[in-house]
């Protein structure tokens, strides 16, 4: 387990930027773990370092085998520090610094912090904390960990999924559908908007071409209609066509999800979190039967794209630009 969005930006938000331990007050940059982070340390730019109350490592600094493994990476167990500070509450394992005197520790400076503040700026930060928890919500929601997997079974050659994932896409769908985003965050807005109308046309699709497979109520395919009844070889090559082409468009949408959920995630963290999936980088489109071929590509809105309102073109344009192609892009 990571520590999660939600928990660090309350981290952050209510420690200020800004060192924890008493008297310290220093103030803090946000660490990405990359090269430009590096750069800034080495000119001694303090990086802030969320630290563990109680660590998750056995044998580590006030370790609790008591301690449920689930809390461990959130706010409640965090205290942001300077890294001087980290090092010294976490000297000779922490004997130093009990998990009582660094709750406190937190407390206090959190409290301090938001004495020093507007109703302005604490509601802003409320706003701020709950917009960020809808957007893990989300990225649960859409099991970005696992996305290839998902996109891959959108473009194998004999496309199937299962019915509960098909209600899953379906009550996500739903859910980011209804979702109100506060104007202080427009691109994630505009992205959401432009997410659900990409996941509403896939999930609309799948449910016209699929059906469950012969002896198999859960798992589900596009219809091979010439594999179920028996046609003159004219209606056999035009119901392999149809095959084709809702297979095709499908693998389309597909392309233009993977677009739109990374449209998401660059949005996010321009407006509320630099650090929102940066170790995990963007999500891949994966194309390819899994034995003979397997490709990963990049694929993210261009610039003329996202001068649109909404950068996904729409159902019918897929749909066209089938049928100009002759199939998909894969």
């Amino acid at each position: 387990m990571a520590i999660g969005s939600t928990a660090r930006k309350i981290l952050w938000a209510r420690s200020s930027d800004v060192c924890a331990f008493p008297d310290c007050d220093q103030q803090l940059t946000v660490n990405l773990h990359d090269d430009g982070s590096k750069s800034l340390e080495a000119a001694g730019i303090p990086l802030g370092e969320e630290a563990h109350i109680i660590s998750g490592s056995k044998g580590g600094p006030r370790y609790d085998a008591l301690y449920p493994p689930e809390k461990v990476d959130t706010y409640e167990n965090l205290i942001l520090l300077c890294p001087t500070h980290h090092r010294l509450i976490d000297k000779k394992g922490g004997a130093g610094f009990t998990v009582e005197t660094l709750r406190k520790i937190k407390s206090d400076h959190e409290l301090s912090q938001r004495s020093q503040k507007t109703s302005q700026q604490k509601r802003n930060e409320e706003i701020e904390l709950r917009t960020i928890a809808l957007i893990e919500a989300w990225a649960n929601k859409a099991d970005l960990d696992r996305w290839e997997s998902l996109i891959w079974k959108l473009n194998v050659p004999i496309q199937r999924l299962k019915e509960d994932e098909i209600a899953n896409l379906t009550q996500l769908g739903e859910w980011a559908m209804t979702r109100s985003w506060p104007p202080a965050y427009p691109e994630v807005a505009r992205s959401f908007d432009n997410y659900s109308s990409v996941l509403c046309d896939t999930i609309n699709h799948i449910r016209k071409s699929f059906e469950p497979i012969e002896g198999r109520d859960d798992i589900w395919e596009i219809y091979r209609e010439y594999k179920h009844r028996l046609l003159s070889q004219e209606g056999y090559d035009a119901a392999l066509k149809d095959f084709e082409y809702r297979s095709d468009v499908l693998c389309e949408l597909s392309l233009e999800l993977t677009k739109a959920a990374n449209f998401v995630c660059a949005a996010v963290r321009s407006e509320l979190d630099p650090l929102f999936r940066f170790e995990e980088g963007v999500l891949p489109h994966r194309v390819g039967d899994g034995v003979f071929s397997n490709t990963y590509t990049r694929e993210e809105y261009g610039n003329t794209e996202l001068d649109q309102t909404r950068p996904y073109p729409g159902n019918k344009a897929i749909e066209e630009r089938v049928r100009k192609q002759g199939g998909a892009s894969r």
